[in-house]
């Protein structure tokens, strides 16, 4: 008798469990099934413009949408267009430049998703027109004055230029172009043979330390909400209803909102470990603007290709459309 209780007593417990399993699995039927892991050639440079894609590797907020990052190394962005437009790399940021409204009216399939750096109004300038003395007032005090400046004239630099030009009292400016590299920049600041130079973090923050000079005009102030740089995804990603393209964006926003928490100590670690930049430097440079909805400027981005067809470097005028993607939550 008491072994044909035990026995009942096994079963009725059997048939709980039973029970339970079956209601769990019909209530993970019901739940929306796990992404699917999917490889993502991602271009990765060690710059600060590159923050928020640190952050994010180094957090797993890609990991956690189901995106495998395959990280493919540059030496600058601007090489990443050729890769981008063909679809052999999937997405990067690269920085406004008449190759990139090139590399689309030639029929490549990239296309701008969301904000990089902006151009933000700020209290420190992430990228300026550097000099040993000079400030906009004195630019802008009508003048006469021959400046040799260090940037490329058909680059976005060259635009900022004209809009320095452009502003009351510097119609008189007669600028002199000369492109060289950062540490040659550097001397010939010190030396005098050089009046501006074009420099973005951490080279602001370096030549402050080596008391070569001061920023002159932040780029901010030429061009307030400009957008420099801009994550663009490549056809994959906006293929299939853009499906991988929402689950990488959704990650890279989240990285934008940590970014801008600010200098904290978690934000400094990554950055330090990703740009092989000292957390005493990064602390000193100014970090640039990134907003935390990632929404792009398209008017300065637009603002920009007019200036670019007034000097015939692009092929053709870009709608919108053709330039920018939306892509859906």
């Amino acid at each position: 008798m008491l072994k044909r209780r035990g026995w009942t007593r096994i079963a009725r417990v059997a048939a709980r469990a039973g029970r339970v399993l079956g209601l769990a699995l019909c209530l993970a039927a019901l739940l929306p099934a796990a992404p699917r892991a999917e490889r993502v050639k991602l271009v990765v440079l060690p710059f600060l413009s590159q923050a928020p894609i640190f952050i994010a590797l180094e957090e797993g907020l890609f990991a956690r949408e189901g995106i495998t990052i395959e990280p493919v190394a540059l030496s600058s962005s601007h090489l990443a267009l050729p890769g981008l437009m063909s679809g052999d790399l999937d997405a990067g940021i690269p920085q406004a430049s008449p190759a990139l409204f090139n590399a689309v009216a030639r029929g490549g399939r990239a296309r701008l998703v969301a904000s990089g750096v902006m151009l933000a109004p700020a209290p420190c300038s992430y990228a300026a027109f550097y000099g040993t003395g000079l400030t906009l007032a004195a630019l802008t005090s009508g003048e006469a004055r021959s400046l040799r400046v260090s940037a490329d004239p058909n680059a976005f630099e060259g635009f900022l230029v004209d809009l320095l030009r452009q502003r009351r009292g510097a119609e008189r400016l007669q600028v002199q172009f000369r492109e060289m590299p950062v540490p040659a920049q550097q001397a010939a600041l010190a030396a005098g043979a050089l009046d501006l130079a074009f420099l973005s973090e951490p080279w602001v923050a370096r030549l402050d330390q080596a008391g070569v000079g001061r920023v002159a005009v932040g780029a901010e102030e030429l061009l307030p909400g400009g957008q420099f740089t801009a994550l663009m995804f490549s056809e994959r990603m906006l293929a299939d209803g853009q499906a991988l393209g929402r689950r990488f964006l959704r990650a890279y926003r989240a990285a934008l909102v940590r970014y801008n928490e600010g200098k904290t100590p978690r934000n400094l670690e990554i950055l330090a470990r990703a740009t092989r930049l000292s957390p005493e430097l990064l602390e000193r440079a100014c970090w640039p603007s990134m907003p935390a909805d990632g929404a792009l400027n398209l008017d300065s981005l637009l603002a920009y290709q007019d200036w670019l067809r007034q000097r015939r470097l692009i092929d053709r005028v870009l709608a919108p459309s053709d330039l920018v993607a939306e892509i859906t939550p």
